[in-house]
């Protein structure tokens, strides 16, 4: 089974295509599973078409198994659902439509109220993490949309329908928002830490202009390619990773809106950027259909598939 890892699409549908003709390409070889580490509606465009393919390929459409965790967006979109009268419009003023679900508020008036309580059902359900059992330099591996809680098991069964302190904090807090205090010798000691010791972890949540960060001190990997900025006009914004999780390596492909892959990288504690020709062996993935015209592509495919 081969793992992957977006986060913060965002509605961005021209993205969630690229990448998800990528993965359904590699399906054709391998078993694959996506986790969506949150933020995949709201801001852009095709917030509601993304959520029903999502939804569709949890039901088992498609060859790839989705994980899908909550991010603040999911939950603001929860909270909105709840403080929604049946049949009635949601309140045009609540935290949820203020912060870009104006969007998918308008797609989904267009809709019959099953399906919106279908889909409010569906989001209650979504997990705040997933801890990987892959390792990295022998740290573990973890992934949230903001903030790692502090007690992590194995497996995680808190919902963003509990609602606590550790579900908001999990999917709203940032670097910037945490206590912190000065140690004697001058050292500053964060209270409230975004990644958790013995681990590396993976974070969306605040946009990043090159596509991912890293914070070494932390062990914090941020993969938030700032969809969400883009959808309000800033192109300078224009890298959304696909992370491939394996036991020891993640692997970075940077795509754009414009259906490319632009740059690739590996990390095992430290990034290394790939060569053109292992990117090469990459993009060949990236077409969405193959059909009996197209035969050589596909033949090119195994034998450059069974050579890496």
């Amino acid at each position: 089974m081969r793992k992957f890892i977006i986060s913060d699409l965002h509605g961005s549908g021209e993205v969630y295509d690229s990448i998800m003709g990528y993965l359904d390409n590699l399906s054709l070889f391998d078993d694959i599973e996506l986790y969506i580490n949150g933020d995949l509606i709201d801001r852009g465009l095709d917030s509601y078409y993304m959520l029903r393919d999502v939804i569709d390929r949890c039901n088992g459409k498609g060859n790839i198994k989705i994980n899908y965790l909550a991010g603040n967006h999911e939950l603001m979109f929860y909270q909105a659902c709840l403080e929604r009268h049946p049949g009635r419009s949601f309140n045009p003023f609540c935290n949820w439509i203020e912060n870009g679900g104006w969007i998918l508020e308008g797609q989904l008036d267009m809709r019959n109220e099953e399906e919106v309580y279908e889909l409010q059902d569906f989001i209650k359900n979504l997990k705040i993490y997933h801890k990987f059992k892959e390792t990295i330099n022998d740290n573990n591996l973890l992934l949230v949309h903001a903030q790692a809680p502090q007690l992590i098991n194995d497996e995680c069964t808190m919902t963003i329908s509990h609602n606590n302190r550790i579900v908001r904090d999990a999917v709203w807090n940032r670097k910037e928002n945490r206590v912190t205090t000065i140690h004697k010798n001058g050292k500053i000691i964060s209270n409230n830490p975004i990644g958790k010791d013995g681990y590396y972890t993976i974070i969306g949540h605040t946009p990043v202009l090159n596509g991912f960060s890293y914070d070494k001190e932390e062990q914090v990997i941020n993969i938030d390619g700032g969809c969400a900025a883009y959808a309000i006009g800033e192109f300078n914004y224009n890298k959304v990773p696909l992370v491939e999780v394996e036991d020891n390596k993640l692997t970075f492909l940077i795509f754009n809106h414009n259906n490319e892959i632009i740059d690739g990288y590996t990390f095992k504690g430290e990034f290394n950027k790939l060569s053109d020709g292992e990117l090469d062996k990459k993009r060949i993935y990236l077409k969405h259909a193959f059909d009996n015209r197209e035969e050589f592509i596909k033949n090119r495919i195994v034998k450059i598939y069974k050579n890496t």
